[in-house]
């Protein structure tokens, strides 16, 4: 009987993409009701793996193609050659995915990082609890390299694209490097170890594409000019509009257009009331998410018509601003910032903007990535003059907004002190008064049982340690759950640790 030896080699990325197809082609979907249980959320992390390394793969095809010219050729644009060569054989992609490729790979062109050689060696990371004031600086490189070694999904490495895009030409290089090597370090994945013994390996994500875009948008009012910010402000403001359009059933279509503090206002208040609610016999609520947005728009408006002039009858209906007390209390009048003391009308490229690695560390993460006494949960923010204040729901208000609207009965406002600690929130009862409610949301920013997306004015209060067991009602022993995991977590008898970079929940 003869031995043969086989011998692995790279086979190229064709040969490799076809290998996949094949195997994926021959494969019978109609048989995973045969898998156990544990192996179907094992199919679902291989088709996540899949997912990144074709687009990986995506990206480096078209970064090749567009680097030989191969849209000019065939008379296209970069975004339809994309779109009709992937169509060819399958539905063409959405044109968003095909947008956030081609970023990627002409920024990946511009700055001579190409997919195909091999990354830097880098060290392994240990989350050591000061990553934000660690991180080093970065460039487009470094968030193609993160792209290509699986660590940064592609929306995100596209949304850190376009921010380097969008300020370098204003901003100070230096400056840009560190900011985007703080953002990077945050919303790449990590490797953390625990277990015994720290040997159980476990992939922790990094920020998701809602809290990167408030942290992207904060720090790219700090690198901006604040005459270009102003302008900036009013333009969004003068772009508020609501149309309506009545078609042949009888329906009239809504289309309502708003700056970043109209929306604040309007989903803060939907939030509320939108909630799904049981019946008398505790039967789910039927209707659909719209529904329930359009039923709670109405009962605002019909409340507003009935009763003018009345305060809101639900905390929850208020918005909730975190901005620092030295941001909201700056010295106008002087025409400085009292955040950081620069001059308001020059941009911000004299002073070392230290205080981002404090806004991105507030934003939170699935690791602790702030330093001590800096973290402020997921909808917190710290430091910060020009960067302004950040919604519970994730929009980020200029500081002139955020003091109008502190004059106004319709904001809840937030003070931070020096040690990012929430400020006059109200004190400790029986039940989580409005304030503890409010500090809450603004420590956790929604439901905290890892991996729920819950939004925190559709969460309870948690008392950590049970009131019939001779728990406090204080929130430092308590945490926001929805109701769902709310019940897990007392059917189960779950624990969890609270800490300043927000809640652990030990499962």
């Amino acid at each position: 009987m003869s031995e043969a030896t086989v011998r692995y080699a790279d086979p190229g990325l064709l040969p490799g993409l076809r290998d996949a197809l094949r195997a994926l082609t021959y494969g019978d979907v109609s048989t995973i009701w045969q898998v156990p249980d544990s192996d179907v959320g094992e199919a679902l992390a291989l088709v996540g793996q899949i997912r990144q390394l074709t687009e990986v793969a995506e990206v480096a095809a078209v970064r090749e193609g567009v680097s030989r010219g191969l849209p000019t050729q065939e008379s296209w644009s970069v975004r339809d050659w994309v779109g009709v060569s992937e169509g060819r054989r399958a539905p063409r992609p959405q044109m968003r995915h095909v947008g956030s490729v081609v970023r990627v790979a002409e920024a990946g062109l511009r700055t001579g990082s190409g997919l195909s050689e091999p990354a830097p060696e880098a060290a392994p990371h240990y989350d050591t609890g000061d990553e934000a004031s660690s991180s080093p600086a970065a460039g487009v490189p470094d968030v193609v390299a993160a792209f290509t070694e699986g660590d940064l999904p592609l929306g995100k490495a596209d949304q850190l694209v376009r921010f380097e895009e969008g300020v370098r030409r204003v901003a100070d290089a230096d400056l840009l490097a560190d900011d985007l090597g703080i953002l990077l370090g945050q919303a790449r994945d990590d490797e953390v170890f625990t277990g015994p013994q720290d040997r159980t390996r476990e992939r922790v994500s990094g920020l998701d594409e809602k809290k990167l875009a408030a942290a992207i948008t904060m720090t790219t009012r700090m690198l901006r000019p604040d005459k270009d910010l102003r302008e900036d402000d009013e333009r969004l403001k003068a772009s508020r509009s609501l149309t309506q359009h009545t078609d042949g059933c009888g329906l009239t279509r809504y289309k309502l257009v708003l700056d970043p503090e109209g929306a604040a206002i309007i989903d803060a208040a939907v939030a509320a009331l939108s909630a799904p609610v049981k019946g008398p016999e505790g039967e789910l609520d039927e209707r659909t998410p719209a529904r329930r947005r359009a039923d709670a728009l109405l009962a605002i408006v019909g409340r507003g018509v009935s009763s003018p002039g009345q305060a809101p009858k639900s905390d929850k209906a208020q918005v909730v601003v975190t901005i620092s007390l030295t941001a909201l209390t700056a010295n106008l009048t002087a025409g400085r910032c009292g955040a950081c003391g620069q001059d308001l009308p020059t941009n911000a490229f004299g002073q070392p903007l230290t205080h981002v690695g404090d806004l991105v560390g507030g934003l939170g993460g699935g690791v602790d990535r702030g330093g001590a006494g800096h973290g402020l949960g997921a909808a917190g923010v710290a430091g910060g003059g020009h960067a302004g204040g950040l919604t519970a729901t994730g929009q980020v208000l200029a500081p002139a907004v955020v003091r109008k609207m502190a004059c106004e009965g319709a904001i809840i406002p937030a003070l931070l002190g020096t040690d990012s600690e929430p400020l006059e929130l109200g004190r400790a009862a029986r039940y989580f008064s409005p304030g503890q409610k409010r500090a809450l949301y603004l420590r956790d920013g929604g439901c905290t049982f890892p991996g729920c997306t819950m939004p925190a004015h559709w969460s309870d209060a948690h008392h950590v340690d049970y009131w019939s067991l001779g728990g406090s009602t204080d929130i430092g022993r308590a945490a926001l759950l929805c109701e769902r995991h709310h019940t897990t977590v007392h059917i189960h008898d779950l624990t969890c640790t609270i800490t300043a970079a927000g809640v652990t929940w030990h499962t």
